[in-house]
């Protein structure tokens, strides 16, 4: 069949790679062996050794876990989780949604499905897919724990995240495919093509080495999305990615949290899985309807000869909801709520910024745990210099930190607000955060403020108000939302007036509008009852009759770029059915492989620091003799629109240039930054480029609890 190409492909290049490292196979002359038959007897010790060592052969996986192996001991099962350990698992390729309630358990009763996948021999792993990198991290903590639950206990499953901000787990075997990176070229190898002269393990070692893409050979990986969808893209080593997926559980989490563009790519992921014989568990607390139908419908469309999607009727406002989707099986299951867990958390508008930083300060004056949302980096740095200026310790955290600086404030944030913490630490702290908090990250907080958002995301922030059980609580949460006044006679500039920023991070002004409207009739975000009606009420069928007809070309408009979005990310992505063919597309490498919609692309800078006659990496402490590490660990993503060249100084450019010689070819597009202090400036590091239109420089600066500040342009 034209759709086991793609299995075979990426087959093809692991064994190729496997068998081409020089740590397993070295060179041996001819004469070295007396006859073929000799030569196939040493070849096939070596080739077990190999794949012994590779890390590909699947941990062995326990038969039966204990009740308390996920959910650690002294808890209860949540209704969800039974569910997940009791439901009867359909034949061949199934497709698993749960949606409950954030800090449900959700993730818990994904593992629970999952083992009971893998005990019985249909998957050899599983892959945990997130939409940040920050939730990536979170999660990648959580299945150091559950790993050892799952796997046989005198086996060393493997581990990985999917970025290069940590190797392997400790206490977890390392791939070994990276043994040949520092190979020579292949001898004797001539001409200016670099990719001709690189050995096969050499290739191999720049690939595993690069932890976004070795989670899909581990046992278990959590890691982006973003990291998945490039296996149904034609980007370099696409069929790698795809030989593993189709043997690990996929689990999408947040499924809810991606714009047109991407749930394309989520469609013909899923097709994908369920064409290549995998199985997938989607998760969110927050889907619409229209959205549930469609992802059981792109499943459906892998499994070959099955529209099972057409026999799913519609569970109204059911919630919390579990639905599977298999060749045997088609059904969707209301699941009832936990017990004790119902509430209303009321909530009350501001209408302006300065409003919601009295409101912070006066909640951390009392001792409460604050948290402040904004939908801007530059709007949450302001908001912050705002409150360090009254006195209160506030604390920072966005995307625009160089990824060493991110990680240990990501440790930070989650010691001072995360499970466990102890009350002195938090009381009277305030975070300034962009939406990097509003999924998967276990943080509680006693006061939280936010910025307008579309009412999904509001749902996933207010998880976080209250998420713990904390005996010295008083009173009852309430969460506090800035943005204008959902008139009827609102036009195309009612939102961006209040927010000229975020204006354009959500350009959905009219959905914005019907949240609004919806949570100012209802007053309070009633959980778990409640959450069906309110997302219905701003995506469900009708709900763009609402919308004021000042506002009705926004809503048009962003109805049309959403289908077309849609349409281009169909062109992008292969074709199952077509199988794995030349002309798919623009194979190309990752980062030139669109994964999100380009309405805002993105560029990598890499930080460094002028250490005698060398430049360094900005990270190089962070990662002792791991140059290629360290490197990465200095990296920091910013709009294109921000910054498109390097304009280092030019008495450093030698020695920028010897630095960038220590880049592979995955590296090329990112653009180096020399940072360099300033008189007068003690904590600030200070960095130039060129505009986003290459026009003149623009400077900024840099400091590990601040980030990266681009400095105001002029008018």
């Amino acid at each position: 069949m034209r759709r086991a190409s793609f299995a075979l492909a990426g087959l093809s290049v692991l064994t190729d790679w496997i068998g081409s490292n020089q740590t397993w196979f070295p060179y041996r002359a001819p004469a070295d062996f007396k006859s073929i038959e000799a030569y196939w007897t040493h070849s096939r010790e070596q080739a077990e050794r190999a794949v012994s060592d590779a890390g590909v052969v699947p941990a062995r996986v326990r038969s039966q876990i204990g009740r308390d192996a996920l959910i650690g001991s002294g808890h209860v099962l949540t209704p969800m989780q039974k569910w997940a350990r009791e439901t009867v698992l359909p034949r061949g390729p199934t497709f698993f949604m749960i949606e409950d309630e954030t800090g449900s358990g959700k993730t818990e009763a994904a593992l629970i499905l999952a083992h009971r996948l893998m005990a019985a021999g249909r998957a050899d792993g599983f892959y945990v897919a997130l939409p940040t990198m920050a939730t990536a991290n979170a999660m990648f903590d959580r299945l150091g724990v559950a790993c050892r639950a799952l796997f046989v206990r005198d086996t060393d499953p493997s581990i990985a995240l999917t970025h290069g901000a940590r190797d392997m787990h400790p206490g977890f075997r390392h791939a070994s495919l990276s043994g040949g990176r520092a190979e020579a070229a292949y001898p004797g190898s001539v001409g200016a093509d670099e990719e001709s002269e690189t050995t096969a393990s050499a290739a191999c070692a720049d690939w595993i080495a690069d932890d976004r893409r070795r989670a899909f050979l581990a046992d278990a990986g959590a890691g982006t999305v973003d990291q998945a969808l490039l296996s149904v893209l034609p980007s370099r080593h696409q069929s790698l990615r795809l030989l593993g997926l189709m043997r690990r559980v996929l689990i999408l989490d947040e499924v809810h949290a991606y714009d047109a563009y991407m749930q394309r790519e989520i469609d013909a992921l899923l097709e994908f899985q369920a064409g290549l014989g995998g199985s997938v568990i989607l998760l969110s607390a927050t889907l619409p309807a229209a959205s549930r139908q469609r992802l059981v419908q792109a499943f459906a469309r892998g499994l070959v000869g099955h529209d099972c999607a057409a026999e799913i009727t519609e569970c109204g406002t059911d919630y919390p909801l579990a639905t599977v989707c298999a060749e045997s099986a088609r059904f969707s299951a209301a699941v009832p709520s936990r017990a004790g867990r119902e509430r209303t958390v009321p909530v009350r508008f501001l209408r302006s910024c300065d409003d919601a930083l009295l409101e912070a300060e006066m909640a951390a004056r009392t001792g409460k745990a604050v948290l402040y949302i904004r939908n801007t980096v530059d709007d949450a740095l302001e908001s912050y210099a705002a409150l360090t200026e009254r006195g209160l310790p506030a604390m920072l955290f966005h995307a625009r930190f160089a990824l060493v600086d991110r990680l240990s404030r990501e440790r930070e944030v989650l010691r001072t607000f995360g499970r466990g913490s102890p009350s002195e630490a938090r009381a009277g702290r305030v975070l300034v955060a962009t939406q990097v908090v509003e999924q998967s990250l276990d943080l509680d907080f006693d006061a939280l403020i936010t910025d307008l958002a579309p009412i999904d995301l509001l749902i996933q922030r207010a998880g976080r108000l209250w998420r713990h059980e904390r005996p010295e609580r008083e009173g009852r949460p309430e969460l506090l939302v800035v943005g204008p006044e959902p008139n009827v006679d609102a036009d195309e500039s009612w939102f961006g007036r209040a927010f000229p920023r975020a204006a354009y991070v959500y350009r959905d002004h009219a959905r914005l509008w019907l949240t609004a409207d919806a949570l100012g009739r209802t007053g309070a975000v009633e959980s778990p009852g409640g959450l069906r009606a309110l997302i219905e009420a701003v995506y469900g069928n009708g709900a763009g009759e609402r919308v004021p007809d000042g506002l009705q070309d926004v809503y048009l408009e962003a109805e049309g770029r959403a289908k077309a979005e849609s349409s281009v990310a169909g062109l992008n992505t292969l074709n199952l059915a077509r199988g794995y063919v030349r002309d798919a597309g623009a194979w190309d490498a990752d980062t030139r492989t669109p994964t999100r919609h380009a309405d805002d692309p993105r560029i990598i800078l890499r930080l460094a620091r002028v250490w005698g006659d060398r430049v360094v990496p900005y990270a190089l402490d962070a990662a002792p003799g791991e140059s290629w590490m360290a490197w990465r660990l200095s990296e920091v993503s910013v709009s294109a629109r921000r910054a498109s060249g390097e304009a280092n100084p030019s008495h450093c450019r030698v020695a920028a240039r010897a630095a960038k010689e220590e880049w592979t070819r995955f590296d090329e597009d990112k653009l180096l930054v020399l940072l360099e202090e300033r008189e007068g400036a003690r904590d600030s590091l200070f960095g130039r480029a060129l505009s986003g239109n290459e026009s003149s420089e623009v400077e900024f600066a840099y400091d590990s609890l601040q980030g990266l500040q681009f400095a105001p342009q002029a008018p």
